[in-house]
This record gives structure tokens, sequence and C-alpha cells, in this order.
């Protein structure tokens, strides 16, 4: 968790959508040195990143603004109403329509993937795995791969899961997320460990 100046400077960003160096400056009582250094760290953790602002005939000012990683330290109720949407689905007997957007919505994920894997020329089980776990990460799964060392099986494991508060209501992601690994694979896929069931981590065992 954030917090002190770094925190202090995210706040200012949030609360003005984008800053620059010097206007952090006269916000807070730091060197411009250290402000500089904050903001060098905190756009290497990719909380922040760069833009320009054009105002005259000048070169734009170099500004930093929040990224999707930077605005999700902050409060949201997306992810309630999202819950609250789908129940009001199920109540009003359109399970129909919801199943229908989760199976799209996991056919598009798929020929994501199927193009990366094209892209990437992959020819072995460990490159799929590979380029597998690079997706799962952008989309904040905090994905890993291996072996399990018994059978030898190939192992993939996602440590956080970005749909918990969907999964309070409806297990439909779970069920497609099994299926999903078999269409990336080939292969039959077995769920080892489960986060709704408390385990730490969704592990899926491949083949």
């Amino acid at each position: 968790m954030l917090n002190g100046p770094k925190k202090e400077l995210l706040d200012f960003i949030k609360h003005h959508g984008q800053l620059t160096i010097d206007e952090s400056v006269e916000k807070m009582d730091l060197a411009k040195t250290t402000v500089r250094e904050h903001f060098t760290q905190l756009e290497k953790d990719e909380y922040i990143e760069r833009s320009y602002e054009r105002s005259g005939r000048g070169r734009p000012s170099l500004c930093f603004q929040l990224t999707k990683k930077g605005n999700g330290l902050y409060p949201s109720y997306e992810p309630e109403m999202m819950r609250e949407f789908i129940r009001y689905l199920q109540t009003e007997g359109e399970h129909g329509i919801l199943e229908d957007f989760f199976k799209k919505f996991w056919d598009r994920r798929y020929e994501k993937l199927k193009l990366l894997l094209e892209e990437e020329k992959v020819t072995t089980e460990e490159e799929k795995a590979r380029v597998t776990r690079k997706m799962l990460d952008e989309e904040g799964f905090m994905a890993e791969f291996g072996h399990n060392p018994d059978s030898g099986k190939l192992m993939m494991k996602e440590c956080n899961c970005p749909f918990r508060e969907i999964i309070k209501v409806t297990k439909l992601p779970c069920k497609l997320e099994k299926e999903f690994y078999k269409r990336v694979f080939g292969k039959e896929v077995e769920r080892t460990s489960y986060i709704p069931e408390g385990d730490f981590a969704c592990t899926y065992c491949i083949g």
C-alpha cells in the first residue's frame, strides 16, 4: 500500500487530472529533485504515465496522469453495481442473456490469445503457457505456470481473481475459465485449487 509523499502526489494528480513536476513542487514541501525521484519511481511502478499539454506556441509541457493501475488505488463502486446488475437479470428471468454475454466475453479473450500465439509463433506447450500467462497478467490475474513435480503435467495458476464480486452472484466465469484452458491447450483440465472455496489461488492442471 502506497503512503507518504508518493500517495500524496497521486492524490494531487487524481484531483487535478494531470500535473507537471513544477506544479507538484508548489503543492508539496519537498525539493524538486525529491519530487522528480518520486515521479520516476511512480512511473516505473506504472502508477502514472506521461502526457504532453500544449499552451501557446512554446514546447508542450510534460505532465503526468494516472494509469489504470493508479486509478485502481481509489475506491470504485463498479464491482458492487455489476454484482447487483447480474442479480437483477437473474431475478428477472434473463439468465440466458447473462450466459450469452459471458460466453461471448470469453470467446473474445480466446480469440485475442489466439492472435498473440500466432504472432509469437509458439511451437511448444511451454511457450504457449508463457504467452497465456502474459495475457492473464495484463488482465489482472497475477498468473504463474509450472509443472506438477509428480506427474509432470503443466499447471496454470491464477493468484488473483478480477471477477471476485461477480462470482459472489454467479459461477459462470469459473466454468468458462476452465473451458478456456481446455480450448487453449487442447487437453482435459482439472481445477485443483479454487479461490471461492478459500484457497489462495485457482490452479488448473492441464492434461
